[in-house]
């Protein structure tokens, strides 16, 4: 067993803002406190990510171009894949015979380039990327935007199956993993995504608003949030906070429409906590059921109630911990109820018991041992 380890990150990690991102930081931390020698390459296309808070972590860190834009558009290979072949890190990778750890199907496209094809290489799958974007594109009103998010999910689709069926993947989320076993992979393994909460931090006692967060720039997030306020917050006389990144104006005007709702938009990470931490209930359902639910895992670890419904936990082995609905009145009725409790000890112990799962020093060792 190799103590070094190729990680090719497809964004910058730091900050371990958003789902990927955690998973990625916090998984060359646990890697690394395993003793591992962690090679760390990362494409840099945004301004304001970095590897900042890695760099004691990593044996070496590389940045590569992604290739944004026309040149990196296909009829075969997906863009998030095509835009990520980059020559200095196949290169670089074909140096020695480490093992690499490749994050999501984005980075697969460097497969068909590494020369030795016994070499050992875990794909991290993130999401069902092909199912992700059809998602993505029901939700999305943008002609244009939709138009690419079809077509990309068309690609992908195509493109997922043709990779090796004996390769190892590492997936987070178990209805995924079953999703890629149902088209013939055989080497399957669940490794639940790495976190930087650890152990619950929630408060005893009652809140006094509900609260739902996430990054509103994704269409899903904010339909969302609109099918709240219509659906469930105009039936209910309890407080909803919405918080997030980029609220958009016309989010802002409908919120306007109902004097229990709340905007807080672009909170610090802090103010977020916070927020979590406080709310009486964290309403977060989910119209999408790829990968897992950070935000979801984010309330459990820090905050009181939860609700979210079966899109929401698929494939993250939470049921115990959620107050799960089907629709709008059971949402309602769910926040009525839970209002109408204080949230306790024993909660604690049942959220205690289930997230054990998500022990990053322990996951390490399940990835490290694909390795």
């Amino acid at each position: 067993m190799s103590e070094f380890v190729h990680i090719v990150a497809l964004d910058a990690p730091s900050p371990p803002d958003y789902g990927g991102a955690i998973d990625m930081y916090y998984k060359v931390e646990a890697l690394s406190n395993l003793g591992k020698k962690v090679i760390l390459h990362y494409f840099n296309y945004k301004e304001s990510r970095t590897v900042t808070g890695l760099e004691k972590h990593c044996h070496a860190i590389f940045s590569y171009k992604r290739n944004i834009g026309w040149r990196s558009v296909s009829l075969n290979t997906p863009y998030i894949v095509q835009s990520r072949i980059n020559r200095d890190l196949i290169k670089r990778l074909n140096n020695d015979e480490y093992p690499i750890i490749l994050e999501g199907i984005h980075c697969t496209g460097l497969l068909k380039y590494l020369q030795n094809k016994d070499r050992k290489i875990v794909i991290r799958l993130h999401n069902d990327e092909a199912r992700y974007y059809s998602n993505l594109a029901r939700s999305e009103n943008h002609f244009f935007k939709k138009a690419y998010y079809s077509f990309e999910s068309s690609l992908l689709e195509k493109y997922q199956r043709q990779l090796p069926k004996a390769i190892a993947i590492a997936g987070l989320s178990t209805s995924d993993l079953t999703y890629f076993e149902d088209k013939g992979f055989t080497n399957l393994h669940f490794v639940p995504t790495f976190l930087p909460w650890q152990q619950i931090s929630s408060d005893i006692g009652k809140g006094t608003y509900c609260l739902y967060h996430g990054n509103l720039t994704v269409s899903e997030n904010e339909q969302a949030a609109v099918w709240l306020m219509e659906q469930v917050f105009s039936k209910c006389a309890f407080p909803l906070v919405i918080a997030g990144k980029d609220i958009s104006n016309k989010l802002k005007e409908k919120a306007k429409n109902f004097a229990n709702v709340e905007c807080i938009n672009n909170p610090s990470n802090e103010r977020l906590q916070e927020l979590i931490r406080l709310a009486h209930i964290n309403v977060l359902p989910s119209f999408n059921s790829t990968g897992v639910k950070l935000k979801i895992l984010n309330a459990l670890f820090n905050g009181r109630f939860c609700i979210s419904n079966a899109a929401g936990i698929i494939g993250s082995a939470v049921e115990n911990c959620i107050s799960l609905t089907n629709n709008e009145k059971e949402v309602v009725d769910m926040i009525n109820h839970l209002f109408s409790i204080s949230f306790s000890p024993d909660h604690i112990v049942t959220r205690e018991k289930a997230l054990s799962l998500y022990n990053n020093e322990t996951n390490a060792l399940k990835l490290s041992a694909l390795i």
